[in-house]
């Protein structure tokens, strides 16, 4: 509630620590009520909304005063600080003792000098454990040589397959270490022969009967002179025919 009277009255218990409550009466007045301490009476203090002149402002605070007063209420000591120590003071005050350059430079060097002498140390110690290590290491394995490529003549593919069960494509490719490409070329070519049949990725023998083997050496020999003998002997009976 902003009011000059009211301010001043406040400001005047806050003093002594006490926290009054103000409230609005129905005759459009304020009233200030406060208790000093609990077992003392509820004090009360009325002033206007609106002061007229400055004597108010000293009327009231003359009022809240005689009320204190009449409480035995002491004014609330705030803590002092505490006083810093006069020599203490002093002494820190006292300008420190300054280092000459010439001084600061050679201990600089004197710092430097050391640092150095320890990182040459340093690096002689790792130098030896790295020798040490290197000499108790076992050498290392040599590297493994790369598998030699499977030629794709020397794998039947028809030993992989089987005339009651399918068998696909990737598993043709792990068992006979062939490409994925070589193993189609093999399949297609088998197919075209109608030894087997390629269906969605899977493959399967079929039941035919074995080619009859040509004949080789002698019995080459002889199959081609007895068809020779045979065309030689079919020519002659046409011409006899013919005559």
């Amino acid at each position: 509630m902003n009011n000059e009277l009211v301010e001043i009255a406040t400001n005047e218990l806050k003093q002594y620590g006490i926290k009054p409550e103000v409230t609005q009466t129905n005759g459009g007045h304020i009233q200030i009520t406060w208790r000093a301490v609990p077992e003392k009476e509820l004090r009360c203090v009325t002033t206007a909304k609106t002061g007229s002149d400055w004597r108010n402002r000293m009327n009231i605070r003359a009022e809240v005063r005689r009320l204190l007063r009449a409480d035995n209420v002491m004014k609330k000591e705030e803590p002092k600080p505490p006083k810093k120590h006069p020599e203490l003071a002093k002494a820190l005050n006292l300008p420190q003792p300054v280092t000459p350059i010439p001084d600061q430079i050679a201990a600089m060097r004197g710092e430097i000098a050391d640092l150095t002498e320890l990182m040459v140390r340093t690096f002689k110690m790792v130098g030896n454990m790295r020798e040490t290590i290197s000499a108790q290491a076992p050498p290392p394995p040599p590297p493994a040589q790369p598998p030699e490529p499977v030629s794709s003549r020397a794998v039947k593919i028809k030993e992989y397959l089987a005339l009651d069960r399918w068998v696909s494509l990737s598993a043709l490719v792990r068992d006979t270490g062939l490409s994925s490409q070589q193993v189609k070329l093999k399949l297609y070519y088998l197919e075209r022969l109608g030894e087997v049949t390629v269906y969605q990725g899977q493959a399967k023998l079929n039941a035919v009967e074995p080619r009859p083997k040509k004949p080789r050496g002698r019995a080459a020999h002889k199959a081609k002179t007895k068809k020779v003998n045979g065309r030689a002997r079919a020519n002659g009976h046409k011409h006899r025919i013919a005559a």
